[in-house]
């Protein structure tokens, strides 16, 4: 009876030290400013603030799937919930453009 305890113990240790361990930050996270001077700030609750060159800041959302696994993120803005396209550290106004690698917009993170 201890063996069969001992080892449901250690498989239940196992178990959460191997589904713990591969949790990491997600990368779409943190504040940056893009090459026109706007600003974001993507939280890990999956609300942002855009900050326009000049005018105010302005709560939103974004989102990068449904298992959140997509190797993009889409920005919501002016009520358009794929108003930016966020990619391997560069927006992009249409997907088209993030699909082909044009028009990148340039950013810069915050430390």
């Amino acid at each position: 009876m201890k063996k069969i305890f001992g080892l449901t113990c250690l498989l239940a240790v196992l178990t959460l030290f191997v589904a713990c361990g591969n949790q990491q930050e997600h990368k779409f996270v943190g504040k940056f400013t893009d090459e026109f001077g706007n600003k974001f700030e993507l939280r890990s609750d999956y609300t942002a603030t855009i900050t326009i060159k000049g005018g105010e800041p302005k709560e939103t959302k974004w989102f990068d799937g449904n298992d959140h696994k997509s190797p993009y993120a889409t920005i919501e803005f002016n009520g358009d919930p794929a108003y930016y396209y966020f990619r391997d550290g560069v927006l992009y106004r249409h997907r088209e453009n993030m699909i082909d690698g044009n028009m990148a917009i340039k950013i810069t993170w915050e430390e």
